[in-house]
């Protein structure tokens, strides 16, 4: 009777029921205006993990019981579903359109309908990733994440992107998103390293050499109910990625060659002759191969790549070598094994920058050899002279070396019950190293010509390995109107970060060897992380119109302090789908959710440490960090409510969202009292809010018979806020002594704090200190895309985005003011009568840009070819141009900014436009041959 019962229990715990047992389905999947068979069009049974793909004559088979819906997506087309009834043979028609009930991953393992979820995912599928000329996961997501700020600091080769969405959350973090790539975590660094070569403030990142060969689709989630199952450090969302296995079919085998023009984007400089100095046009050259194919049981996807480019500086070169394995392999009736290998070996040089006194740039537009246009030409060369050679004996160097491996076993256990296991491990190497040579500081005037033993040398080596592992059990349950998802499982990552440093001063020019300088030093860092819990969630829908979705996660962290234990984060969320009401107004879908997600803090900031110096030649030991017993993750708690509604039979999507995210027990690291004696501890007192509201409208503008035009646009508001301090001062977490990033209780995150001045009534200036000069983020952002195709082979596309309501400050113009060289703006009355730095007001900016991403098109030959050249059969030829026209409220880009992050993964706000250089201007070309 106890085993009886138990069995009941179990049985209720995960809401399954009995299921008809599956027959094989199949059919043919049609175009509907061409009548053409449609190859490669995904075939999922829904709320499963079983799914095929249709050959290239558009046929299909497939198991799946009587009663279970079965669901056909392709891109460019509606998303179709077919019940399984008695008959075993269903024909599918696809019409073109936007897609309504799309499958995306809900990091489970289960594939499901975007109709079940109360929550929004943003998706970039392969098709508008091909055609886009990136070479970087942000600047793909650039103008195509419709809810993401995504702004790129600077035109140097591997360089950070600012990436945001919903607002900052964290004082004491970065806002970059976790990235999974085939379900296991990948190093998401967007700053310099802590022990990371100093080369001004433009920093290098991790996301600039994951693989971008291969993917088949990027799903963005934001934070709050959307990431709670992701686990510890997710409320910043997740960019999850899913790269290509292949399809079954004959195999295909491409090559893809792509080549083009580098120039530098020269509209903002103060002076033309800085560029005249540093900016030469570049060529860069990209060459693809791979192939594709398999069976029904067995497909697998190859691509390998080289990209190389001599860059829009004179001295920055960059090259990159990677390829992508993927397959998926049936093992029986019931097993089913995925598997992905990815390898990228990526060589940049680097210039410096920004913070830093051996910027050339920043040295030019701050006006340190005064106005170059009105030097003598004389002058000039002598100038001019100096800023090449000192480019040319600039040697910054970086070399990274990635590898990921992604495994995943899937078993069927019975009808409508699958378990899933998903493990991996990335490890990425980097070596950053700075030659500094004595022939450079003979040019900059540091050392007296003829010296030739005062080179120094630095090198970082940085060794990250990333461990994934996770199981869940998923049962999917149908009775009557009722049907249920239901997922169980529990996760494990670690990330151990090894850093170590090594110094060299007083050596001869021409060795890059440590043991060759006559003084020599090292240092060490560590990080060490690991997070493990539990997660349920279950998703219940009604007559496939009403769905609710509860569950939780039950996490803990190595980062937190000894007295706190296991963090509950749960989650809940409705949504209801009118289905078709009429042709004007087609569908409506409303959803609603609250959820908490979690950003943990540095590793061994939890723990009291100590540290070691000399102290009359002898070891002496100091306080270091005093340590918090009660330190935990900082909780992201959302609220959102939302509709989407299609309308104009199909041909119009409209979506609303309105969110309000609320950081409690928000990690802030205020200064200690003097008298205390100890550092700054970081600790949970803060409150942080972030209110907004997300618009998008996609529409098909036209629809004929070889003419379509598409038009998509966004348009997001937040409003950021520090709604609580917890007591403590206001705080610095960036910038400069003169005007700085700040945290004050009622204000944004990362204000823009200095004195200003204001004009009286009698003519005088009043002199605020501490006064707001602005946001040093856009509130107010979106994008706007297009694109057309002409008899399905012609396509033209176009990608921008926009930003308006932030402040820059642009710290360019102040050095060229201090020194006497630009008074642009400032009023006669204040110059020379007192600081500068007493009306730094006047060096605050707006931020309003506009600026057109990518524009494009490309030509499929297939129906020119159609088999006249042997095994080719279609030669697909493009044309892009990446950032060709932008237009900015101020005479800066308020996108680069040159502050930097101060600390590993660090809080970094921008606003900030200072020495390096914006994105560069590209004109690609590019010829792919499918055989």
């Amino acid at each position: 009777m106890k085993f009886k019962s138990y069995l009941f229990m179990l049985g209720m715990l995960f809401f399954s029921f009995t299921s008809y047992s599956q027959k094989s389905v199949s059919g043919k999947v049609t175009d509907k205006s061409t009548g053409d068979p449609i190859p490669g069009v995904t075939v999922v049974v829904d709320g499963t993990t079983t799914g095929v793909f249709t050959n290239n004559d558009g046929v299909y088979t497939i198991k799946a019981s009587q009663g279970q819906t079965i669901v056909f997506s392709y891109i460019g087309y509606e998303t179709m579903k077919v019940t399984v009834g008695d008959a075993s043979s269903y024909d599918v028609i696809l019409k073109s359109g936007i897609a309504l009930d799309e499958i995306v991953i809900s990091g489970q393992g289960a594939g499901i309908s975007k109709r079940r979820l109360s929550t929004t995912v943003d998706v970039i599928n392969s098709e508008e990733i091909e055609r886009l000329p990136a070479n970087q996961i942000d600047q793909l997501l650039q103008s195509n994440a419709p809810s993401a700020q995504i702004r790129l600091s600077s035109g140097q080769p591997g360089t950070a992107a600012i990436i945001r969405t919903r607002g900052p959350i964290s004082a004491s973090s970065s806002s970059t998103p976790v990235i999974i790539v085939d379900g296991i975590r990948v190093d998401n660094l967007n700053s310099n390293p802590e022990l990371g070569v100093a080369t001004g403030g433009a920093d290098v990142s991790a996301l600039a050499d994951i693989p971008v060969e291969s993917i088949e689709k990027i799903e963005y989630i934001k934070g709050g109910a959307a990431t709670t199952l992701y686990g510890a450090d997710a409320a910043n969302g997740v960019i999850q990625i899913i790269t290509k296995k292949g399809k079954a079919g004959k195999v295909t085998p491409f090559i893809e060659t792509r080549m083009g023009s580098i120039t530098a984007e020269d509209k903002w400089l103060a002076y033309d002759r800085t560029g005249e100095a540093m900016f030469e046009p570049g060529f860069l050259s990209e060459f693809k191969a791979g192939l594709s194919g398999g069976t029904n049981a067995f497909s697998y996807n190859f691509v390998g790549s080289i990209y190389q480019d001599d860059g829009f500086n004179d001295l920055n070169e960059q090259l990159k070598r990677s390829f992508n394995f993927g397959f998926t392999s049936k093992l029986g009736d019931r097993w089913t094994y995925t598997g992905a290998l990815a390898y990228t070996n990526f060589d940049y040089n680097l210039d410096y920058n920004a913070n830093t006194s051996w910027s050339r740039f920043s040295a030019a537009e701050g006006g340190a050899f005064g106005n170059l246009d009105e030097l003598s030409d004389a002058d000039w060369e002598d100038v001019k002279e100096q800023m090449v050679n000192q480019g040319a004996l600039t040697n910054i160097s970086q070399t990274i070396n990635r590898i990921s491996g992604s495994n995943k076993l899937s078993y069927n256990i019975a009808d409508g019950w699958n378990t899933n296991v998903t493990f991996g491990v990335e490890n990425r190497k980097s070596r950053q190293q700075e030659i500094i040579s004595n022939a450079f500081q003979i040019e900059i005037g540091s050392i007296p010509e003829g010296t030739t033993d005062q080179a120094a040398l630095n090198k970082v080596l940085r060794d990250v390995y990333t461990t994934t592992a996770d199981w869940n059990l998923v049962n999917v349950a149908d009775k009557n109107d009722l049907s249920f998802i239901t997922t169980v499982g529990a996760r494990f990552f670690r990330t151990n970060d090894y850093q170590e440093s090594l110094s060299g001063v007083g050596g001869v020019d021409g060795t890059s060897s440590v043991g060759n300088f006559a003084e020599k030093s090292s240092d060490d860092f560590a990080l060490e992380n690991a997070n493990y819990g539990f997660y349920l969630l279950e998703n219940v829908g009604y007559r496939n119109k009403l769905f609710f979705e509860l569950g939780g996660s039950l996490d803990r962290n190595t980062s937190a302090g000894d007295d706190v234990g296991y963090l509950f984060l749960p989650k809940i969320g409705a949504t209801y789908n009118t289905g078709e009401i009429n042709n004007v107004l087609s569908n409506v879908r409303v959803r609603a959710n609250y959820g908490e997600a979690t950003n943990f803090a540095q590793p061994f900031s939890q723990d009291r440490t100590f540290a070691l110096e000399s102290f009359l030649g002898g070891p002496a030991f100091r306080f270091d960090n005093p340590g918090n017993n009660d330190l935990k993750s900082e909780r992201v708690q959302t609220s959102e409510v939302g509709a989407e509604l299609t309308l104009m039979d199909y041909r119009v999507d409209l979506g609303i969202t309105y969110y309000n995210a609320k950081t409690v027990d928000a990690l802030f690291t205020p200064d200690n009292v003097p008298s205390s004696g100890q550092l700054a501890q970081i600790t949970n007192i803060g409150e942080i809010t972030n209110k907004g509201w997300e618009f998008s409208l996609g529409a098909k503008v036209l629809e004929l018979a070889k003419h379509e035009l598409s038009v998509f646009g966004s348009f997001n508001i937040n409003d950021n806020e520090v709604s609580d301090m917890g007591g403590a001062p206001p705080f610095s977490v960036g910038g400069f002594t003169v005007v700085g990033s700040w945290i004050d209780e009622g204000m944004s995150l990362g204000f823009l704090r200095g004195t200003e001045a204001v004009l009286q009534d009698d003519g005088t200036y009043q002199f605020n200190q501490n006064a707001l000069l602005g946001n040093s983020f856009a509130p107010r952002f979106g994008s706007i895309s297009l694109n057309y195709s002409f008899d399905k082979k012609l396509n033209v596309f176009a990608t921008s985005d926009y930003q308006y309501g932030g402040t820059n400050v642009d710290l360019s113009f102040l050095l060229r003011h201090l020194r006497g060289v630009d008074n642009t703006g400032i009023p006669e009355d204040l110059i020379g009568t007192t600081s500068p730095f007493n009306y730094v007001n006047f060096v605050a900016k707006s931020s309003n840009f506009f600026k057109v991403r990518n524009i494009g098109a490309a030509y499929d030959l297939s129906s020119i070819i159609d088999g006249k050249l042997g095994g080719l059969s279609n030669i697909r030829v493009g044309l892009s141009m990446t950032n060709p026209f932008s237009w900015t409220a101020s005479n800066f880009d308020p996108e680069v900014t040159g502050s930097g992050i101060g600390d590993q993964n660090g809080f970094g706000s921008g606003g900030f436009a200072y020495g390096t250089e914006s994105a560069p201007r590209q004109v690609i070309g590019s010829v792919k041959l499918t055989f």
